[in-house]
């Protein structure tokens, strides 16, 4: 995709240079259109290659080699003198073949009552005799001066404005390429280690001889399939993750006997919500890891998710357990959340707020991200 529009945008710059050469290449011609087309056209295509031949050379020579390199003085110095040396050059060509045509005018001597000019006719800037030719150095020099300092200059301003593009592309690019493999590394980052918990979830329950050890099994098979499958998606609808977030949660309560004091409230307005995949699991691991549920008899854990088709909030308030062996920095420094930081970050930039409360008892997260501004 983005090679095809990288591509595409080649070739329409060039187009438009083509244009503009093309537009030259017309106006030098009907400059001298009085005269004689077939001439016209041929000073035209001489002068209109002249300039093109210039203007590559010191794009894809001068500038590149010279300029770049920070060698000013060598591209000042072999730019004058290419210059000079094509403005002589391209005036004995086009003084040859002027001359060469009024030559060929008058051994030709054929005439018709049309020929004969009228006192009151101007004269064709090219019906001269040769004597006169000599007084012609000076305007056509003067004019391929012109048109050949004119093109190299424009030149210099194409190089510039296709390399700018160039690189405003590459850096798009290059930042779409990290933003993707930080993505990849963070989702490889979350999956293993949400696996690695929950088998030693299952070895806990196997090991205490818990009945549920099998239905575990089967519901982490449902889970991974998921994780394996579904979060491989740049986006997914908003039903998946919470069929996910519920299993998650059932799976959760097979670890403990008693009953677990959570609540999970959901307010969907729309069926066609899109989300990141695996964005809202890591807030929900981190309450059942900190907060002591299943485990202490005040522990407990709310969650509550709005969404429409404008806008999410993702709310999770939960204890914090009393046993200080786990420190209440972790909440912060946890692989689950801190990958979720980095996450937003990259794909809702500028569309999300997300806070942190942590105190004494209580730790909870708010995050609420403007679908609209991110509905790609």
């Amino acid at each position: 995709m983005q090679k095809s529009t990288f591509f595409q945008k080649t070739v329409k710059d060039w187009g438009f240079e083509s244009l503009v050469w093309i537009a030259v290449l017309v106006l030098l011609t009907i400059s001298n259109i009085s005269t004689d087309i077939s001439l016209s056209v041929e000073l035209a295509a001489l002068l209109t290659g002249g300039m093109l031949f210039l203007s590559i050379l010191n794009r894809y020579l001068l500038l590149p080699y010279m300029l770049h390199k920070r060698r000013m003085w060598l591209y000042l110095l072999f730019s004058t003198c290419l210059i000079i040396g094509f403005i002589y050059l391209f005036s004995y060509f086009e003084e040859t073949i002027v001359t060469s045509y009024v030559e060929n005018l008058q051994k030709e001597g054929d005439w018709s009552p049309l020929d004969i000019q009228l006192p009151s006719e101007s004269k064709p800037f090219f019906d001269m005799p040769p004597s006169s030719a000599s007084r012609t150095s000076i305007p056509t020099k003067f004019k391929v001066t012109v048109l050949f300092l004119g093109s190299f200059f424009v030149s210099t301003l194409f190089h510039y404005r296709n390399k700018e593009k160039k690189d405003e592309r590459t850096k798009a690019l290059l930042l779409q390429e990290k933003t993707e493999m930080e993505l990849k590394f963070l989702k490889s980052q979350m999956n293993p280690h949400f696996l690695f918990n929950a088998l030693n979830n299952i070895y806990s329950m196997i090991y205490m001889g818990d009945k549920n050890a099998a239905n575990s099994v089967l519901m982490l098979s449902e889970m991974l399939r998921y994780v394996t499958d579904e979060s491989s998606e740049v986006k997914i609808n908003l039903n998946h993750e919470i069929h996910y977030l519920e299993n998650y949660i059932d799976f959760q309560r097979f670890r403990y006997e008693r009953d677990l004091n959570l609540t999970f409230e959901k307010n969907i307005t729309s069926e066609n919500i899109l989300i990141s995949p695996m964005l809202l699991q890591p807030f929900v691991e981190n309450s059942f890891k900190y907060s002591g549920a299943g485990v202490e008899d005040d522990a407990f854990i709310k969650i509550n998710l709005a969404a429409d088709k404008d806008s999410l909030s993702f709310d999770v308030v939960n204890s914090k357990r009393k046993n200080k062996t786990l420190k209440t920095s972790t909440h912060r420094s946890g692989v689950g959340l801190a990958n979720v930081s980095k996450r937003l970050e990259l794909l809702y930039p500028d569309c999300y707020t997300f806070h942190v409360n942590d105190e004494d008892n209580l730790f909870s997260i708010s995050l609420k991200i403007d679908l609209r501004k991110n509905n790609n």
